[in-house]
């Protein structure tokens, strides 16, 4: 059963491939817990690096939905295949991919493999690797890639902060500039998302900063991060920026509201 299952990943019918990728991560999410089932991941890597589209498009697709599995267990379990993983989603969402609908549900599934590839992310070259082909795909000229991109970029910021500062003194402030000026309203709405993730990382500091220094009997002030590379007085200049986009997304959940009426 398991072998016509990965066969069917090659069908050229989506909707089978997309069953298909369904009833192995199914699978997947029983046997990998109990180191079952060991020639899948290879399998998958292989089909994407040698496949056709539309078994790259399915294999991918089969990583994304036992990637986003919700079990803890099984989570655990993944990060012993993170090499694997990132092997063959960091391989689909290449700019040197042509098919974008391959590279769309790479970008998807390195979003959902995230969480679990901490030692890779450790590593300063597999890392720069990761985060040139993210960034890349902020420019890809499909916006649902850009949406992926910016969506993967801000689930960096919420787990690996700690390893950003070269990223975004070097890419990261002008793509998101960039990213919300977009005339593709969600794909602004993301690039904005990002600087609130950067808040949330910045508040949390300071919390725990603060915490320290309530119980040093000479408190020193928090340093405080410049990830831009300019000074407070500069980065002043993107409030109106900042404040333009947070209208828009007000302006467009108001029509939402009033639509609804």
């Amino acid at each position: 059963m398991k072998d016509l299952t990965l066969q069917a990943l090659a069908s050229t019918n989506s909707q089978a491939g997309q069953a298909a990728a369904q009833v192995i991560a199914s699978i997947a999410s029983i046997e990998l817990l109990h180191d079952q089932w060991p020639e899948l991941m290879p399998t998958l890597v292989r089909n994407v690096g040698e496949g056709g589209d539309h078994l790259k498009q399915a294999s991918l697709t089969t990583i994304g939905f036992i990637c986003e599995s919700q079990d803890t267990e099984l989570r655990s379990s993944l990060v012993q295949h993170s090499n694997a993983i990132l092997t063959a989603v960091v391989q689909g969402a290449r700019k040197e991919e042509t098919n974008l609908e391959v590279r769309l549900a790479a970008i998807h599934a390195l979003g959902d493999s995230l969480e679990f590839v901490d030692n890779n992310f450790k590593n300063e070259g597999e890392r720069n690797y990761i985060m040139q082909v993210i960034c890349e795909a902020t420019q890809a000229a499909d916006s649902r890639i850009q949406q992926g991109a910016f969506g993967c970029l801000n689930r960096i910021m919420a787990l690996y902060y700690d390893l950003m500062r070269f990223y975004m003194e070097k890419a990261l402030f002008g793509l998101t500039i960039m990213g919300m000026k977009s005339e593709e309203e969600d794909v602004a709405k993301l690039a904005v998302e990002f600087w609130s993730t950067v808040c949330e990382e910045e508040i949390a500091i300071e919390d725990d900063n603060a915490q320290v220094c309530s119980h040093m009997s000479k408190p020193s002030a928090p340093a405080n991060h410049d990830f831009t590379g300019r000074n407070h007085g500069s980065n002043a200049s993107n409030l109106p920026l900042l404040s333009g986009c947070d209208q828009r997304s007000r302006t467009c959940s108001l029509d939402t509201v009033d639509k609804a009426r």
